[in-house]
């Protein structure tokens, strides 16, 4: 066998325990829906919202044939992420998600589902990582990964990997002309996590808007810059968290809670793993001055509304 067909086998197989076969029954209409999930924990599975809905009666199959009944213990209305608890432990040894800076765009993924009973894989490459895309109600959704690998109804829910089994993402949903889209592991891990423990996730909004701006270094040197760019804010909502914590236009955005930041995207990700009443301090090169603002988490509230 060639070289490269093993290296695809040999992804899935490293792949395949954590990737488990979803089957939702909704009670009103014994209506069935089949698709695919990824073991998050000894107690936890993350599908797509596609799959399983509240008050679903759910049953989940791992590789080795066991079968699990399973509860949804809720939904994301952001991400469209179903969070599923089994009845009792799995036997299955957990998955190693990457983190947001191994996933490069050029990486050979393998897309792995089971959603009708056996495994399926296609190949791709990522095409861009750590994306926002804005849904038709323009509510910003952070943190996804574009790929080329076929994400079709046999793999939705499933796992999108590097070739060394390591997990990239949750394959979500066709996008466009051929490419498909999926949610960071890291993603998938915070939001299951935060609805493990506060029964939802946090998706904060900022009330503010910029564009990345690099500083140039002579400027960085001068005033002792954490970094050399940041977020050059251009338009600030009157009654949002921003105003709140006296963000002004013009302001350079550096950092969030010491971590460096040049996009609103990195703002919300640092924000997201706060829950809201809570604040983050960002750090704010004003004029000739450096300052430290504080702004409060707050959930997205059109978001709020629809759940």
């Amino acid at each position: 066998m060639d070289p490269w067909s093993e290296a695809i086998m040999a992804a899935m197989d490293s792949v395949r325990p954590a990737v488990v076969n979803v089957q939702a029954v909704t009670p009103s209409d014994n209506s069935v829906a089949l698709g695919s999930g990824v073991v998050v924990d000894y107690y936890h599975v993350v599908t797509t919202a596609q799959i399983a809905a509240k008050d679903d009666e759910v049953t989940v199959t791992t590789a080795d044939g066991k079968r699990y009944g399973a509860t949804v213990l809720g939904l994301d209305p952001l991400y469209f992420l179903a969070v599923l608890k089994t009845d009792r432990r799995l036997q299955v040894d957990l998955p190693t998600f990457c983190k947001p800076d191994q996933i490069r765009p050029g990486q050979v993924v393998v897309a792995v589902g089971n959603a009708f009973g056996d495994y399926n894989v296609t190949t791709g490459v990522v095409s861009a990582a750590d994306r926002t895309i804005y849904r038709p109600e323009r509510f910003p959704v952070d943190g996804l990964v574009i790929t080329d690998a076929a994400v079709h109804p046999g793999n939705v829910g499933g796992a999108l990997a590097r070739l060394d089994g390591q997990i990239v993402g949750l394959a979500g949903i066709p996008w466009s002309q051929g490419l498909g889209l999926a949610v960071e592991g890291e993603v998938v891990a915070r939001v299951a996590n935060q609805i493990i423990d506060y029964g939802e996730a946090t998706h904060p909004w900022l009330g503010f808007s910029g564009q990345q701006q690099v500083v140039e270094k002579v400027m960085a040197d001068l005033f002792s810059l954490p970094s050399d760019r940041g977020l050059l804010v251009s338009h600030v909502a009157d009654s949002g968290p921003g105003n709140k914590a006296g963000v002004e236009e013009g302001d350079l955005i550096l950092s969030c809670q010491g971590r460096p930041v040049s996009t609103v995207g990195q703002i919300r990700r640092v924000m997201s793993l706060r829950q809201p009443g809570e604040t983050v301090t960002l750090t704010v090169f004003r004029g000739s001055e450096m300052a430290e603002l504080q702004i409060p988490v707050e959930q997205m509230p059109r978001l709020t509304a629809r759940e």
